[in-house]
């Protein structure tokens, strides 16, 4: 059982490599060919849209044919993806690209998020989910500090993200045991999405929404603005690194407190730090507000999934997970598309506003819900 949970973390660790690499390079690629930022924007989106797709399915995959079989099948199609990313400015063909990567990632997570939970229980959950986010962040880390590598070539980074990805599979395949969560149950009975905490759901929502947009926005918001490309990559390695180091101690934390108003506190801080960028756009300021947001921003999925797996019966723990990651895909959906809107309506200050009243919102809608929820 130990094992499996550190294949799955080192999977997770190592695979974010690629997960940090591919997208912002893309972007990069489109802006500074002249896309248009609708294409930039609705390119991003079409893989989250998967994501809504076939997330709801993948815990029923996974009740079926056990947590080894799809994790085998989401690194094969990422890593297919990531090749073929080559052919990005072949618009339709990278649109198709993006769908195909969104159902590879989405059996990928679900799978590992299954496997993390599997062995886990309510005293060290938050712990273990936490520490699971920080290091598929330190992956991504590394991953944006390998943006530098599209000066050797368009195509390099993307062959770099699938041999990494390939490296996993092949590490995944040849030492996971395959695990069964329903094994004492002859027939699998279906959750249905009312048995999800409303606190769950919103959780999930928010972390997509902002998770996505950032992602599409801080590139486009630092080439923009005048920034090399080395400090944009600096600027997302900022971001990633917030969640490494400050994620760990909030998932600590989630296991000694109340997670309701842990969220509140978080959406009410996060208001704050989005309206930051706008007083200064100073190189070493923008680096340090970066860090701070990445730090807070997947604090909605680390302790969201740990509120989720505490209230569901374990029998539906995979399909739990899917719903989970669906509300996630719903948010991402609109993230890419939201983020270079603004950015088209003011490159300096479009997005913080929106993202802070946003987080003002979201505040105010888990404080309305706060007595139809269980704590």
């Amino acid at each position: 059982m130990r094992k499996n949970f550190i294949l799955a973390l080192i999977g997770i660790g190592i695979g974010g490599i690629g997960f940090g690499l591919v997208t912002p390079v893309t972007i990069i690629l489109l802006e500074q060919n002249h896309a248009p930022s609708i294409i930039i924007g609705s390119s991003a989106m079409v893989g989250y849209i998967s994501i809504v797709i076939f997330s709801r399915y993948t815990g029923r995959l996974i009740d079926v044919f056990g947590v080894k079989t799809i994790l085998a099948t989401g690194l094969f199609i990422w890593m297919l993806s990531a090749f073929g990313h080559m052919f990005w400015y072949i618009y339709p063909l990278l649109y198709f690209i993006k769908i195909v990567m969104g159902v590879g990632g989405t059996f990928i997570f679900v799978s590992t998020e299954v496997m993390i939970n599997a062995y886990s229980d309510e005293t060290n959950r938050g712990k273990n989910i936490g520490l699971y986010v920080v290091i598929l962040s330190v992956g991504i880390a590394v991953g944006t500090l390998l943006i530098w590598t599209i000066k050797l070539g368009n195509w390099v980074p993307f062959v770099i993200g699938s041999a990494i990805v390939l490296f996993v599979f092949v590490l995944q395949m040849t030492l996971m045991i395959d695990i069964s969560l329903n094994a004492d149950n002859k027939k699998i009975e279906k959750m249905p999405l009312s048995k999800m905490p409303i606190l769950s759901l919103f959780s999930a929502f928010v972390y997509g929404l902002f998770e996505s947009s950032v992602m599409v926005t801080l590139p486009l918001y630092g080439l923009r603005n005048n920034f090399s490309e080395i400090e944009v990559s600096y600027f997302l390695t900022s971001f990633v690194l917030g969640g490494i180091i400050l994620l760990y101690f909030i998932g600590h934390l989630a296991d000694k407190v109340v997670k309701y108003k842990l969220l509140l506190i978080i959406s009410f801080l996060l208001g704050l730090l989005f309206i930051l960028p706008i007083t200064a756009m100073n190189f070493s300021f923008l680096v340090i507000i970066f860090f701070f947001i990445g730090g807070l921003v997947p604090s909605f999925y680390t302790i969201g999934l740990n509120y989720t797996v505490e209230k569901v019966e374990r029998k539906f723990m995979a399909q739990a997970n899917s719903y989970f990651t669906m509300m996630y895909g719903a948010g991402t959906i609109a993230g890419p598309i939201l983020g270079t809107t603004l950015m088209d309506l003011n490159k300096e200050n479009g997005y913080w506003i929106f993202a802070t009243g946003l987080c003002f919102c979201f505040f105010l809608l888990f404080k309305y819900y706060k007595n139809k929820i269980s704590y």
